[in-house]
Order: C-alpha cells, then sequence, then structure tokens
C-alpha cells in the first residue's frame, strides 16, 4: 500500500476497532437489562426474530460491494461523472430491493409461529412488524454508505454507527428498567436506525455535491453485466454465509425451543459481537485492498496477505483461547447458572468462530479482488449440507443445541476451509493455491492444539468467587497467549509485521 492508503488504512482501523470495543460495553448493559427485566423467553424472541430478518435481507446481499468495486478506479481516476452514475444506479436497486424485502416479511408474517416450539410471547405480530419496519426503514439513504467506504473513509460511517447505536441502547436500556416495555424498545431501535441513515446521507452530500451536478448519468451496458454478475455471486456467497450463522437459532427454536435460544443469545452475544469488531475492522481496509490491487504487483499483493493473514492467525488464537477458557464462566458470573450451556456447546462455537476467523483475510482478498466466480453454486451446497447435517444430528442424536453446531462446524470443514482461498489465488493472485491450502490447514490444525492446550491448563483455575476465578483465568490466558506469540517469533512474517506497525507509529 502507499503510505497514503496505509494512513487511511491505519486510521480506518483504529476508529472500527475503538468504537466496536465501546459499543460492545453497551451491548453487555443492555443485554443485562434484559436478563433482570424480561428473561429468556424474550431473549429467545429477540434473538430468533433478528436471524429471521437477517435472512430476510438477502435481497441486499452482495449489491453493496460490487459497487464499491466497481466505484475504486472512478475514484482513482477522479471520474466524478461515473461515481455518479453508480451511485444512483445503486440508490434505484434499493428502492426496490426495500420494497422486496416489505412484500417478503408481510408474506411470511403468519407462519412465523411454526418456527417457534412451546411458549410464545405476547403480542408476537406487532413485534414482528416493528422488526419488519427497521430492517424496510435501514435502505433509506443507506447506499451512500458504500461511497464512503470505497473512498477508504469507512471511519465517518462508524463514528456516525457509534453515536446513534449509543443514543439507541441508552434509551433502550431506561425503557428496560423503567417499564420493562419489548415494544417501546423496538419503537427506539427503528427511529435511531433512520436518524443515523438520514445523517450520514447528509454527510455525504455535502461532501461531494458533484452528485447532484450529474444526476442524468448512466451507467453502461457492460458496467451493468459486471455488477449484475458479481452480485449474483456474492449473493451466492452471503446467503451461504447467513445460513451458516444465522440459521443456527431458527433451528434451536423449531427443534428445542425459545428457551433454549434464550440461553445460547449470550453465547452468541459474545462471539457475534467479537465477530462484528474484527470484520468491521477488516471491513475498513478492504478499499485500500481493492486500490492496492490496481496499483502493485503480484508479488506485493501476495506478500501483503500472507502478512496479513499471520496476523489474523494470531489474533484467532489469541481470542478464541480467550472464549473457550472464560465464556462459560463468564456469562455464570453475568447472568447465572440457568444461562449456561454445556462443553460441547461452548467447544463447537469457539471453533465455528476460530475458522471464522481464519477466513477472514482471504475473505478480505476475495471481495477486493472481486473473485466471486462460483461463489454462487458453493454457497448452495454449503447452505443444503449445513441444514440437512444440522437437522439430522439435531433429530437423530441427543446432542440437542450443540448437534445444531456441529453441523455448522462440519459444513464450515468440508467446504470453507478452502474454497474462498482457493478463488482468491485463481482469480485474484493467478498464482497455484496448493501451497497456500496446505499452510491453511496446518495453522488450523495448529490453532486448534493451542486453544485447547490453553484450556486444559485454564481449567484447573478455580477460585471461591466466581468473578476471581474469571480474573485468574483471563490473567492466565492473556499471559498464555503471550507465549504462543512468542513461540511464533521465527516466522519470517513476524519481524515484517514488527516493522509495519512501528512504521505506522512513526507516521502517526
Amino acid at each position: 500500500m502507499s503510505d497514503t492508503n496505509s494512513q487511511k488504512a491505519l486510521k480506518n482501523i483504529i476508529i472500527s476497532f475503538g468504537t466496536q470495543m465501546i459499543l460492545l460495553v453497551f451491548k453487555f448493559v443492555v443485554q443485562t437489562s434484559f436478563i433482570v427485566n424480561l428473561g429468556q423467553l424474550y431473549i429467545g424472541t429477540n434473538s430468533l426474530l433478528t436471524n429471521v430478518f437477517t435472512v430476510f435481507s438477502f435481497a441486499e446481499l452482495g449489491l453493496g460491494t460490487a459497487i464499491a468495486f466497481n466505484l475504486y478506479r472512478p475514484i482513482a481516476e477522479g471520474n466524478q461523472a461515473k461515481i455518479s452514475a453508480y451511485m444512483r444506479f445503486y440508490k434505484h436497486a434499493y428502492e426496490i430491493i426495500g420494497v422486496v424485502v416489505a412484500v417478503s416479511g408481510l408474506a411470511f408474517m403468519p407462519f412465523i409461529q411454526t418456527l417457534i416450539k412451546g411458549e410464545v410471547v405476547n403480542h408476537l405480530p406487532i413485534i414482528y412488524l416493528l422488526f419488519l419496519l427497521n430492517i424496510v426503514t435501514s435502505y433509506f439513504f443507506t447506499y451512500k454508505r458504500t461511497l464512503l467506504t470505497a473512498f477508504q473513509e469507512e471511519y465517518k460511517n462508524q463514528l456516525n454507527i457509534f453515536w446513534f447505536t449509543v443514543i439507541q441502547m441508552t434509551l433502550q436500556s431506561v425503557v428496560l428498567i423503567l417499564f420493562k416495555d419489548f415494544i417501546l424498545y423496538l419503537v427506539i431501535q427503528v427511529i435511531c436506525t433512520f436518524l443515523s441513515n438520514f445523517m450520514i446521507s447528509r454527510l455525504v452530500d455535502k461532501e461531494h455535491p458533484y452528485l447532484k451536478n450529474y444526476q442524468d448519468e448512466r451507467i453502461t451496458k457492460v458496467e451493468f453485466n459486471i455488477i449484475k454478475r458479481n452480485v449474483l455471486e456474492l449473493l451466492g456467497s452471503k446467503v451461504g454465509g447467513i445460513v451458516l450463522t444465522s440459521t443456527d437459532n431458527i433451528l434451536i427454536s423449531k427443534f428445542i425451543g425459545l428457551i433454549a435460544v434464550g440461553q445460547y443469545a449470550n453465547y452468541l452475544l459474545i462471539t457475534s459481537s467479537i465477530t462484528f469488531v474484527v470484520n468491521k475492522t477488516i471491513s475498513s481496509v478492504i478499499a485500500s485492498i481493492g486500490n492496492m490491487s490496481i496499483k502493485n504487483s503480484k508479488f506485493e499483493n501476495m506478500k501483503a496477505f500472507y502478512q496479513a493473514y499471520f496476523l489474523n492467525y494470531l489474533a484467532a488464537i489469541a481470542i478464541s483461547s480467550g472464549l473457550l477458557t472464560l465464556l462459560t464462566p463468564f456469562i455464570y458470573a453475568w447472568a447465572g447458572a440457568s444461562y449456561t450451556m454445556g462443553f460441547w456447546v461452548l467447544l463447537f462455537t469457539v471453533l465455528n468462530y476460530l475458522i471464522g476467523q481464519m477466513r477472514q483475510t482471504i475473505n478480505a482478498f476475495m471481495f477486493a479482488y472481486g473473485a466471486l466466480q462460483y461463489q454462487g453454486i458453493k454457497s448452495i451446497i454449503e447452505a443444503a449440507s449445513n441444514l440437512i447435517i444440522s437437522i439430522i444430528l439435531v433429530t437423530q442424536t441427543n446432542l440437542g443445541v450443540a448437534g445444531i453446531l456441529l453441523g455448522t462446524l462440519l459444513t464450515n470443514i468440508l467446504i470453507n476451509s478452502w474454497f474462498e482461498a482457493f478463488q482468491v489465488f485463481r482469480l485474484g493472485f493467478k498464482h497455484p493455491v496448493k501451497q497456500f491450502l496446505i499452510y491453511n490447514w496446518r495453522h488450523l490444525i495448529v490453532a486448534t492444539s493451542f486453544i485447547l492446550v490453553i484450556y486444559y491448563l485454564v481449567s484447573f483455575i478455580e477460585l471461591n468467587n466466581i468473578w476471581l476465578t474469571v480474573a485468574a483465568r483471563g490473567v492466565t490466558t492473556l499471559l498464555l497467549d503471550i507465549l504462543v506469540v512468542a513461540l511464533h517469533a521465527k516466522s519470517p512474517y513476524f519481524d515484517i509485521i514488527k516493522k509495519v506497525i512501528v512504521k505506522s507509529n512513526n507516521k502517526m
């Protein structure tokens, strides 16, 4: 990357990481209010509907990434007319998507109770409509966020989301404590979503006034076909990701019940929050990768890829080991014994996170390069495999929730541990992938071994006070993680990363 790109990427990373970590604290405050004032049934309902509407949002998936990919070159060339043409297309596409999601959501409304086994909360239709309104509202103005991302100014998006989310969560906590009203809680969410997107739209209009000067610009038929091809491939990719990450709660609700969803919600809250922080941090530099792929040689791009992969690998070990050693005792101390689940649920949750985390660098380069061929076919296979394996395990064994998570893990191992890497090397780097696949699988096995050894060593720590146990295990895990990092000091990428960090700090 050039110095300017490096500085922009570093700024995006710092702000994305910092704001998301603060929001993580707010999420725990809101979740605590949920636990105390509403209980497992409402937590389960909230988690279930969140996942249901994540599935409904598939219509939008891939469009923003595809548009951002096509914006890199006109931005580099300063072609304001072409930038405006893409944004106009994006606006109209989002208007159509909003209508499709609204109609689909209303059509599914009579069937929502078929996804729930056992007890149901009061006023479920109203709650469902508020979830639908929130997701439809999110399509207003939000297309303009893509322009900031393509200009490597993702930090502006993150600051906007940060302040409105802080306001939202503060008001929601007050409502839960004073009124114990889930419907009012959702109304606040809808209003804040709309205001956040409205304000980002105002910011983009102010900083890019030329968008209004080229309102008659159109993309060409060739450009439209490129977007259509990339969107279809990305759509398949994202749908596969949704099936892996968002249907677990739906299956738990269908075959086990909302109480189990409520129990698993806290595990999911922590792992998904960490995933969100990391994904936002990585997505904040995808534009820089896209810019780099245009300007740099294949050798330089592959060198940057291996550096990023190695750093991500070390982060995956540190985070996964912390999750495995601390997740259950922390939930026990924070929410109570009734919210904890068995060891196999914990293990499969963490291993799914580990594999997902190890894929992040690969996915970032795949999206930045637009290396998306066959993603649609791959994701159909991925989705079908995950559903079939998970349903067989939850219905034909006594594993329960662990069976559903094991189905996701097996799908990750069989399909996702190699396919994206194959795409990046074949279409992006145009280089044989065999060497990297061996490198990647070896690192997955090593990472899994490290976190299991750390868990075994830390599990002996049991003190009289649960919070002291959590603290002692946390410190011990951190020290062991530092030891793991030190064991990698002879890696050729270790010294390079140190130099990059020192160089970046000197420029700040």
